[in-house]
């Protein structure tokens, strides 16, 4: 059985295409772009999202992905983090090192943090705590996001498993 919230977002994108008079093999065209902001510009985001029986905070994830080119990747554009020299590999990790990484991905149980060892480490969400964040993303749904540079500890390393666990320090800037 499918994720009903995954089933819901692609009934959103459908019913939201066929509402701008587009279809599924146009994702990424100038012309169904053009068609989804001609859309949006005679109707409210929030008249449009009712349409779709979605809120518009969806609605404008929706509208998001389906303007953006074939083949964009929203990671693209980052920057890279700065990695400790001599630390390669997860053989290299010691727990108690503090580190500066990237977050890679964000999940409902925390984030993964590229950290330079071929392997991303864990910040488990009981570890992202308020005190540990800037005051403006203190009120955020998603506290931490793709892209962000981050201070982290290493709490612990399992080799076998591939496993690194994390402690958010901070957020850099």
């Amino acid at each position: 059985m499918s994720n009903p919230s995954t089933a819901e977002a692609v009934s959103g994108d459908e019913v939201f295409l066929s509402l701008v008079g587009g279809s599924v093999d146009q994702i990424g065209s100038a012309g169904l772009k053009h068609c989804v902001e001609s859309k949006v510009n005679t109707s409210c985001v929030e008249e449009l999202a009712k349409k779709v029986d979605t809120t518009p905070e969806t609605l404008k994830l929706i509208i998001d992905g389906l303007t953006q080119p074939p083949g964009f990747d929203i990671r693209q554009n980052f920057g890279q983090a700065d990695f400790k020299r001599g630390i390669v590999s997860m053989s290299d990790l010691r727990v108690g090192s503090v580190l500066t990484g990237r977050v890679d991905n964000t999940t409902l149980f925390g984030a993964f943090v590229d950290i330079g060892v071929g392997r991303a480490g864990l910040i488990h969400k009981s570890n992202i705590t308020l005190d540990k964040l800037p005051v403006s993303q203190r009120r955020r749904s998603l506290v931490l996001g793709p892209g962000e540079r981050v201070e982290v500890r290493v709490l612990n390393i399992d080799v076998q498993r591939g496993r690194i666990g994390l402690d958010l320090i901070r957020v850099l800037q």
